[in-house]
C-alpha cells in the first residue's frame, strides 16, 4: 500500500474490528469523523491535511487498544509514535507533530501548536455533532461556538438554536450519554 494514510486506516480498522459491535461503531464513527474534520480544518488554516488527518485517526488509539480513557492522550501519544515509526512512512518531524497533537488533544482549554489545535477542534466538532439531540459538553461549548463561527455560522444562529443546526433543543448542557449507556438502549 503506497498511500500511508490508507495504510494507517487499515491498521486501525483491524484493531477496531476486534471490539464489540457497539464499541466498533463508536470508534469507526468517531475516529473517522475527527480525521475528516482535521482535514477540513487543515485546508482552511493552510496546514498539511494529511498530517492533521493522521493525528485524527490516532487521537484515541489508546482507548481503542486498552478500553480505558484514563491518561489516554498521554499514552496515545506514545502508542501513536510506535505505530507511525513501525510504518516507516513518516519522518521524525511528522511523527513529533502528530504525537504532540495526540498528547494535547484532551487539554481543550489550553492553547498549543497549530496541529494540536486542529485536533482539539476536530474532536469537539465530532462530539458535538455526533447526535443533534445530545447537548454540547459544557467544557467544549466555547470552543464549539468559535468553530461554528469560523465555519460560517453567525452568532444570531447560535443563540436562536442553542448551537444546534436543527434547533432541537436550547438546553445546551444536559448530560450526554457515554458509550456504555448508549449501547444499553
Amino acid at each position: 500500500m503506497s498511500n500511508r494514510l490508507e495504510h494507517l486506516r487499515y491498521t486501525i480498522d483491524r484493531l477496531i474490528m476486534k471490539k464489540q459491535p457497539y464499541q466498533a461503531r463508536y470508534f469507526f464513527t468517531h475516529l473517522y469523523s475527527v480525521s475528516y474534520f482535521c482535514t477540513l480544518l487543515a485546508h482552511r488554516r493552510g496546514l498539511d491535511a494529511e498530517i492533521a488527518s493522521t493525528a485524527g485517526m490516532l487521537h484515541d488509539i489508546y482507548q481503542v487498544t486498552t478500553g480505558t480513557t484514563e491518561k489516554h492522550a498521554l499514552h496515545g501519544a506514545e502508542e501513536s509514535e510506535k505505530i507511525l515509526t513501525s510504518m516507516q512512512s513518516y519522518t521524525d518531524e511528522e511523527i513529533e507533530i502528530i504525537k504532540n497533537a495526540v498528547k494535547h488533544h484532551s487539554k481543550k482549554r489550553k492553547i498549543h501548536e497549530p496541529y494540536d489545535e486542529i485536533l482539539k477542534d476536530a474532536d469537539v466538532l465530532s462530539h458535538s455533532l455526533y447526535n443533534v439531540n445530545y447537548a454540547v459538553i459544557e467544557k467544549d461549548a466555547e470552543r464549539y461556538e468559535k468553530l461554528l463561527v469560523e465555519l460560517g455560522c453567525t452568532s444570531d444562529e447560535l443563540r436562536e438554536t442553542g448551537g444546534k443546526a436543527n434547533g432541537a433543543s436550547n438546553t445546551r448542557y444536559k448530560p450526554r450519554l457515554n458509550i456504555d449507556e448508549s449501547c444499553a438502549l
